[in-house]
């Protein structure tokens, strides 16, 4: 590649510092002020301030007039829109939420793989006091959700070493982070077409994942559901994962992909 041709390709740091803003609200933090975003981006009050005044001109952030705070703009929607609008796992799994949240009384989500995370799209919230909280946006680590294992026991090794870090994170006392126990646990994930967890990367929260697949039998997304371990036992597992599998089947069937047909 020549000098140009990199030049060409590189990034562009205003736009990755742009993205960095906008990534920093989310669900639990929807407002932040310019001196938080400082603080946690590691950028000059002046040029966070800049950004955002750039970033509000094109609608993509507001302030919120009465706390001076500012938040994820109305202009984000309409390219949300078209993003979520490819993605016909979305629209085939929406219809069905509703019948397992019904059945299981746990929150489902439906999620995709970016990069080496995994990340939700759609979701029905359970109408328990005490539930968990998958919101859209949502971002996951593979090595220790449900929906992250599904993903990664249809990958080739080398895609594996791909997305995966080294080492593995530890996020609770139950994370498996010993690649060996993890390849052997994924191999049978790829035989049963289903996977479970049990607070590997919230203490106190399980859940069970099955596979969507495209009409060319590549997986597309997973469904999940997902709640307190409390409730979540293997044998309420067991209840709920008939269901479940078969409800991914109806999906993926609506998407061109046959029962015979090999996966990918």
């Amino acid at each position: 590649m020549s000098k140009s041709d990199h030049n060409l390709t590189a990034p562009v740091q205003s736009v990755q510092r742009a993205a960095a803003i906008l990534r920093s609200f989310t669900e639990a933090e929807p407002e932040l002020g310019v001196t938080e975003l400082s603080r946690r981006l590691g950028l000059h009050k002046s040029t966070v301030s800049r950004m955002i005044a750039t970033l509000q001109a094109e609608g993509f952030i507001d302030q919120n007039t009465e706390t001076g705070r500012y938040r994820l703009g109305v202009g984000l929607v309409s390219l949300a829109g078209v993003a979520l609008g490819r993605l016909n796992a979305r629209g085939a799994a929406q219809p069905h939420l509703a019948d397992l949240v019904a059945i299981s009384q746990e929150t489902v989500n439906v999620t995709v793989l970016d990069g080496n995370e995994c990340v939700n799209i759609e979701r029905a919230a359970s109408p328990q006091p005490i539930q968990y909280i998958g919101w859209i946006g949502r971002r996951s680590p593979l090595h220790c959700t449900a929906s992250g294992k599904l993903f990664l026991a249809h990958m080739t090794p080398e895609e594996r070493t791909a997305v995966l870090p080294q080492p593995l994170k530890q996020y609770t006392a139950k994370t498996i982070t010993d690649p060996y126990q993890l390849t052997r646990q994924l191999n049978q994930i790829c035989q049963q077409q289903y996977a479970i967890v049990h607070e590997e990367y919230e203490t106190g929260f399980s859940s069970v994942a099955a596979p969507i697949y495209n009409h060319l039998g590549k997986l597309l997304a997973t469904v999940s559901i997902s709640g307190p371990a409390y409730r979540l036992s293997e044998a309420a597992f067991q209840e709920y994962l008939p269901t479940l599998l078969a409800t991914c089947r109806t999906i993926s069937a609506e998407l061109g992909f046959t029962v015979n047909q090999p996966i990918l």
